[in-house]
């Protein structure tokens, strides 16, 4: 009987105590390196420039995939966010096609700026 309470009452204070530490706060996650680069892509919505940058593949990315609601940065602050988290020396791909273009160059200056700050092997293709 002594060791049945000895052992509950182990227990109880082991979940009392585990609840005393403090709660970490998640740390930002940044990119896998990718076989094959990252694909950027740009366009400018009432005003605001949006931007995606999804891990490259084989095949062409659909309009869908690339303006999905998750994946969408609005801004270049957003944007630039985003490169500093990529692996130095992964490739970024950014071009333009169909309803999606390339900002002003001021813009592209910036990106370019991150990137080469970075480690960042972009190329811009339209």
């Amino acid at each position: 009987m002594n060791t049945i309470r000895s052992l509950f009452f182990a227990v109880l204070l082991g979940s009392l105590l585990s609840g005393c530490g403090t709660t970490a706060q998640p740390t930002a996650t940044p990119f896998a390196e990718s076989m094959k680069g990252y694909e950027l892509y740009s366009w400018q919505d009432g005003g605001q420039w949006k931007f995606s940058v999804l891990m490259g593949t084989n095949r062409e990315k659909t309009l869908d995939e690339i303006k999905s609601a998750d994946v969408v940065l609005t801004g270049v602050y957003a944007l630039t966010s985003t490169l500093k988290k990529i692996p130095t020396g992964q490739y970024i791909t950014w071009s333009s096609r169909e309803t999606l273009s390339l900002p002003p160059d001021d813009i592209r200056s910036q990106v370019e700026q991150v990137c080469k700050d970075k480690g960042l092997i972009l190329n811009i293709s339209s």
